[in-house]
Formats: C-alpha cells, sequence, structure tokens
C-alpha cells in the first residue's frame, strides 16, 4: 500500500509536468508563428514600397536583423540591396 500511493503520487506529477511541457511548447510555437507573420508583413510592406520607388521608406520598413534572428542574413542583404539603390553617387564613380 505504501508503495501504491507513492506510485499514483509520482504519476500525478508526471502528468502535470507533462502538461506542462505540452502547453510550454505550444506557447513557443505560437509565438514563433506570430514572429514569422509579423517578419512576413513587414518585408512585404518593404517590398510595395521598392515596387513604388520609394526605396529610402524600404529600407527603414525592413526589420532589424536582432529582431529576427533566424532571418538576419536575409535582412542583412536586403538592407544592403536597398541602401545601393539611393546611396548617393561616388564622387569618383562606381567602385
Amino acid at each position: 500500500m505504501v508503495n501504491m500511493e507513492a506510485f499514483l503520487k509520482q504519476l500525478e506529477e508526471a502528468q502535470k509536468q507533462s502538461a506542462m511541457e505540452k502547453e510550454k511548447a505550444e506557447k513557443e510555437r505560437r509565438d514563433k508563428e506570430a514572429r514569422d507573420k509579423k517578419y512576413k508583413e513587414e518585408m512585404a510592406k518593404a517590398d510595395e514600397l521598392e515596387k513604388e520607388g520609394k526605396h529610402r521608406e524600404a529600407w527603414m520598413k525592413v526589420p532589424d536583423p536582432t529582431e529576427y534572428p533566424d532571418h538576419a542574413e536575409a535582412i542583412r542583404k536586403r538592407k544592403s540591396q536597398l541602401s545601393d539603390k539611393f546611396a548617393s553617387p561616388s564622387l569618383f564613380g562606381a567602385e
């Protein structure tokens, strides 16, 4: 009987921890999906502004790489492409 009570308590604790882990994983998944959705929206807005010829505004709308570390390289590449389009020309021509 003593072992059975201890077993039931351990079983109950395991079920609680399992439920907490599932909830934690679900929350992380929802947060990641929300961040990805926001990233895609910001990049779409930047693309839209670029198509309108507003390169400076598009560059400003591209998200900060620190906010989206998963997409940091793509963000840096996109910012450099946009900055090349509106950068002032060099005095000595293209380098």
